[in-house]
């Protein structure tokens, strides 16, 4: 656990409903044993709904993981409420500006799903500490 505390980024792994994995390389905040994260409603929201267990491994904003990053497992859920947006300060203040910032921009190598937004929307964006429409905030219980 101590390299996901060290990286700003983690591989996180969901499994479709027939076991196939789909890797989603995130942000995240750990605390203690229980990480969270942002993300678009959508697939992978689907897909920890149907299946909570995900796995974890340090990455590179890219996804690319290390060869001896060690795999991290546990269980997910989507926060709601008050509990998502204590969340997602815990996030703001790991990442400051670029938490909102970066998610909108259209970066060489990496899919972010807000890049195509208008501008008028993604000012809003920036200036928003909300949990964001359209967005949810997924906790992490890490079991190893």
């Amino acid at each position: 656990m101590d390299s996901l505390r060290a990286s700003r980024y983690a591989l996180l792994r969901t499994f479709r409903r027939d076991g196939r994995p789909v890797d989603t390389p995130i942000w995240f905040h750990l605390d203690g044993t229980t990480l969270v994260f942002r993300t678009k409603i959508g697939p992978k929201t689907k897909r920890i709904s149907a299946d909570a267990r995900v796995e974890l491994r340090v990455c590179d904003y890219k996804g690319r993981v290390p060869d001896a990053a060690p795999t991290l497992t546990g269980r997910a859920a989507v926060l709601s409420g008050d509990d998502a947006e204590q969340a997602n300060r815990q996030l703001h203040d790991r990442y400051g500006w670029q938490y909102n910032l970066v998610p909108l921009l259209p970066l060489p190598g990496v899919h972010n799903v807000d890049a195509g937004l208008p501008w008028r929307e993604k000012w809003q964006r920036v200036r928003n500490p909300n949990v964001w429409p359209e967005s949810a905030i997924v906790r992490v219980d890490l079991t190893s």
